[in-house]
């Protein structure tokens, strides 16, 4: 009774205070009580079945992330949807950080205005991170009150304790048009690693585990080069010592490369090592889907699953703009992500991934159509980040294979996460695939099954796991390995992956049979599976394409008339071409006919060599991206002997002039003015607008080498 009473008496003085506050952050600042408080995406945090113990105490403190919202955001949505459509001009052009900072993310301004009304309210700490998304702080109970009008709860659910706002959080209206969210708020509801441990390695049976360097051979990755020019990304937490000593022994005991990766800490450094295990699946699996290399293996790290602290390490990832596939085994119920604001604050940090050729992988879950609920699977729901439409999201299999790692089949995994998400719009790429109008998940699917998981090193001893902890790492070691075999321009494959799927490509194992417990598997894309996983060869193929370019003539004289020939060799390659001269664009893209492509120009005025090169767009069968090696077209003044305008003066100039000289043929104008050398004065040409007997000698003497002009 005494502590009920305590807290009425403390909840009447809060609410009073809320009513009051216009007066109190008057004195702070003042503009702010003259206008209506705006709501954030950060919303009174669903407490559910927990139950309420305090409000927090004044002198309280958190650490929160201040979410900014992007600028020109209808036009970054359709920039994203060239950039990753194949055959469209802009398929492929992914944006430097530089463009990233100038066109769309939050201007300096306004996240200094953020910085300095966090000051003004009490934070300590404040800081802008570089790509202005986020500005972070520490706060007191009372100046996250004054702040954002919310109050905050101790509650305790299914023995855990967290707090949560209970009520919306909110911006004086002069942030209204900055502030997206405010993240760290709550910690009910965080992050949670999607593997499962098979008590005893399995070795024998049609369904067995395997040592993760054979799932290269179930997956006929194999004959494919390395992943060595493609650095991919983990996000982890906690200590990743004995995470690095279980891969160092993995590699030792496989003949692998030794990779060193790098940590990245995002935080204060964490001694938690009871997701060793996660790590261990992560960076074993991908490394050997790899073929035993990457580029770079860098973990991002953080020092706790709260969301708030994932979403930092998200943003770090896309800010350093280094790795080009980052793996996420992780996910909670997408309900909790909406709530909190995560959800709008991590779509924003995906898309700018993918502007820039990023590309984030997401295990869909363990717990089957229902990934909400608590416990989790008791309630309809996707897991996020995996329903966010910038994501690839992963489902999970049950692999047949023999003893060799040869491929007998896949079925649905049981505890497969697939289902309609309830909060995030379906992306223009599920369209004509995905019922409804929100978005699908997943979209491809790999081994997960415990029984079928990988054999693995934990802690210095063997061990069998599985998950779509273990499907994500392999669709990222199997996309780094496709992209290091394209240069690594392929990003963001979600647009083909659903244009090559509804082809029923066979580089796709469909998986037709099995259930999550509300979905089944079907032909085609289905919630349990999507399209099934990769035959990654096969799947390299269907990306592949080569590109050459000619010109005509290859020597022309300054304004004369020259064709340039691009030729793009693949899977009947459609789509466009966009010249350049000398590294820059010249004319608007040409469209390829059965694989071809010209342009024709007079616009080489300026005497000297220019490099022609094409760059492809791509189209839903081979890869965009491709550049030609640069053919040197020469642009001379005339007057040089190369009468037939191949770029050299030799026998067959000398015997063209003779021809010209004697009168068996008619000299073209560009023959004439390539041929008129003589007389020569003073080593220079000076032209008697005729083709005669002594240009024939000057033109044989400058191919045997005796001149030079």
């Amino acid at each position: 009774m005494h502590n009920r009473l305590r807290h009425g008496i403390r909840y009447a003085r809060l609410s009073l205070a809320l009513a009051l506050c216009g007066t109190t952050l008057g004195q702070i600042l003042p503009a702010h009580a003259q206008a209506p408080w705006t709501s954030t995406s950060t919303r009174a945090h669903p407490t559910g079945k927990a139950v309420f113990r305090e409000y927090l105490a004044e002198s309280e403190s958190l650490d929160v992330a201040v979410s900014l919202k992007l600028r020109n955001r209808d036009q970054l949505d359709n920039h994203l949807r060239a950039l990753t459509t194949p055959g469209d001009p802009e398929f492929g052009r992914w944006l430097s950080r530089d463009q990233i900072l100038a066109d769309y993310a939050p201007l300096p301004e306004r996240a200094q205005a953020v910085a300095d009304y966090l000051t003004r309210a009490g934070f300590a700490n404040v800081h802008i991170e570089p790509n202005q998304l986020l500005v972070t702080a520490t706060g007191t109970t009372t100046a996250i009150r004054n702040a954002f009008h919310t109050e905050l709860g101790h509650f305790v659910r299914d023995g855990r304790e967290g707090i949560a706002n209970v009520t919306d959080v909110r911006v004086p209206p002069e942030l209204s048009d900055t502030v997206l969210s405010v993240l760290g708020l709550q910690t009910m509801d965080q992050m949670r690693t999607m593997n499962y441990r098979l008590d005893s390695v399995l070795l024998t049976g049609s369904v067995h585990g395997l040592n993760p360097v054979l799932f290269p051979v179930a997956y006929n990755a194999a004959s494919l080069p390395t992943a060595s020019t493609t650095p991919v990304g983990i996000i982890t937490e906690g200590k990743m010592t004995q995470t690095i000593s279980d891969l160092h022994q993995f590699e030792s005991q496989n003949g692998l490369p030794t990779i060193n990766p790098t940590v990245v800490q995002i935080g204060p450094p964490s001694n938690d090592t009871s997701n060793t295990a996660e790590w261990d699946l992560d960076s074993q699996s991908i490394q050997a889907m790899a073929g035993g290399q990457v580029g770079q293996m860098i973990f991002y790290d953080t020092y706790s699953l709260t969301n708030a602290n994932i979403t930092k390490a998200y943003n770090k990832a896309v800010s350093d703009n280094i790795a080009k596939v980052i793996n996420v085994s992780l996910g909670e119920c997408e309900s909790a992500a909406y709530s909190d604001g995560s959800m709008a604050t991590d779509d924003n940090i995906f898309q700018l991934a993918i502007a820039q050729g990023q590309t984030f992988s997401v295990s869909s879950g363990d717990s089957g159509s229902k990934e909400c609920g608590s416990p989790v699977g008791t309630a309809v729901g996707a897991s996020y980040p995996a329903s966010s439409p910038y994501v690839i999201a992963v489902g999970g299999t049950t692999l047949y294979t023999d003893t060799s790692g040869n491929y007998g089949g896949e079925v649905t995994w049981s505890g497969t996460g697939g289902s309609p998400s309830l909060y995030e719009a379906k992306p223009a790429w599920q369209n004509g695939v995905v019922p409804g109008t929100y978005r699908g998940v997943p979209d491809v699917a790999f081994d997960a099954d415990p029984y079928s998981g990988a054999i693995i090193v934990v802690n210095g001893q063997s061990a069998q796991y599985g998950g779509t902890s273990l499907a994500s790492p392999l669709f990222v070691g199997s996309w780094a390995r496709i992209q290091s075999a394209n240069q690594a321009r392929l990003g963001f494959p979600a647009s083909w992956i659903y244009s090559r799927g509804a082809q029923y490509t066979p580089a796709f194992h469909d998986v037709t049979s099995g259930t999550n417990g509300g979905y089944s598997a079907a032909a085609g894309w289905d919630y349990t599976t999507g399209f099934g996983s990769f035959d990654v060869a096969a799947t390299a193929l269907l990306t592949r394409s080569t590109v050459t370019v000619s010109a005509s003539p290859k020597s022309v004289i300054a304004g004369q008339s020259v064709t340039f020939t691009t030729t793009v060799m693949g899977n009947s390659p459609t789509g466009t071409v966009q010249f350049q001269i000398n590294g820059v664009n010249f004319g608007s893209p040409v469209s390829l006919v059965n694989g071809v492509a010209t342009l024709t120009t007079s616009l080489l005025t300026v005497v000297g060599t220019d490099a022609i090169t094409a760059v492809y767009s791509g189209d839903a069968y081979n890869a965009g991206g491709s550049t030609s090696t640069a053919f040197n077209e020469i642009v001379t003044l005339g007057h040089d002997g190369d009468i037939n305008g191949d770029g050299v003066v030799d026998v067959t100039d000398v015997l063209l002039a003779e021809q010209i000289a004697s009168g068996l043929i008619i000299p073209t104008v560009s023959q004439l003015a390539h041929g008129d050398v003589a007389p020569l004065v003073n080593g220079v040409p000076a032209p008697d607008g005729k083709i005669d007997v002594s240009d024939v000698l000057i033109i044989e003497r400058k191919a045997s080498g005796l001149v030079n002009f």
